[in-house]
């Protein structure tokens, strides 16, 4: 039977963890200073997540900390740098998290009025008219759409949806929306039909060929490309086939620089065959 935590010690939960594997050692000042709280409070909260994982933590009495024992794995929430760096630059009275800078997107952001009815759909599987307006057509006008997903592409916010307009499923972006939905009742179309949201590409990408032994070998680094037998640097990453243009763009993949160094990596070119057929 699975544990069923409140809200609150997950969020506790997630922040241990992310100390632990980001920085390596957990002492009762990380969570004084990002909860605001006691040390004897602190010390709870540490003893609150041994109660229920007591083998993922030992502690280091020359380090005067916690350590991950080798059965320790995150469970409470994502792990990576982007989310350590947000969770813990919530500490601002704290001096261990103010050198750390994060990039947002500059482009406009988005109005919650506008895109509230949009939420709704997908919480409800609603099927919904909307009132969108694109490049192609500038004016707002009645789009009738099943909304299944949020994406966000790095820069942007998009909501995957089966358009009655176009027959098939598109990505809107949420800041074309005008605020203005009506309910159309249960949406007949969801993730299971969209094809393209199911199906699973494969995309290789290793250093661009024209570069020197010494910087394909940086770049290979700098992309966690796996050496292979052959001295040939590669990595695969998986994406869904609907959103391959936006992994290709956010790899620098999607045009063709004259310079080497500019270009840096280069799709597989078996690879880049396969994916054709999804590509415009």
């Amino acid at each position: 039977m699975s544990i069923q935590f409140t809200y609150d010690a997950i969020q506790r939960f997630h922040f241990i963890e992310l100390i632990i594997y980001w920085e390596g050692r957990l002492t009762t000042n990380h969570i004084q200073q990002h909860f605001q709280i006691s040390r004897s409070s602190a010390s709870k909260y540490i003893q609150d997540y041994l109660t229920f994982f007591p083998n993922f933590l030992i502690y280091n009495s020359s380090k005067k900390g916690y350590e991950a024992s080798n059965k320790f794995v995150s469970k409470h929430g994502l792990n990576d740098l982007g989310t350590y760096l947000k969770v813990t630059q919530q500490s601002m009275t704290s001096h261990f998290y103010n050198n750390f800078t994060a990039m947002v997107s500059p482009l406009a952001p988005i109005e919650p009025s506008k895109v509230s009815g949009i939420l709704n759909a997908l919480k409800h599987k609603y099927r919904i008219d909307v009132g969108y307006a694109s490049v192609s057509s500038p004016e707002f006008e009645s789009r009738i759409i099943s909304p299944h997903s949020l994406v966000f592409d790095g820069t942007r916010w998009h909501v995957r949806a089966y358009c009655e307009k176009n027959r098939d499923f598109r990505d809107f972006v949420l800041t074309r929306f005008n605020g203005e939905c009506d309910i159309e009742g249960r949406a007949e179309f969801d993730q299971k039909n969209d094809t393209l949201w199911q199906k699973i590409l494969h995309v290789s990408i290793e250093p661009d060929p024209r570069l020197t032994p010494n910087k394909a070998r940086i770049i290979a680094l700098d992309h966690q490309m796996v050496e292979h037998p052959s001295g040939q640097y590669k990595r695969v990453i998986k994406t869904r086939a609907a959103l391959l243009l936006y992994l290709l763009k956010q790899l620098r993949v999607d045009s063709y620089q004259a310079n080497p160094e500019a270009q840096q990596i280069i799709l597989s070119p078996y690879c880049l065959a396969q994916l054709q057929p999804y590509m415009p």
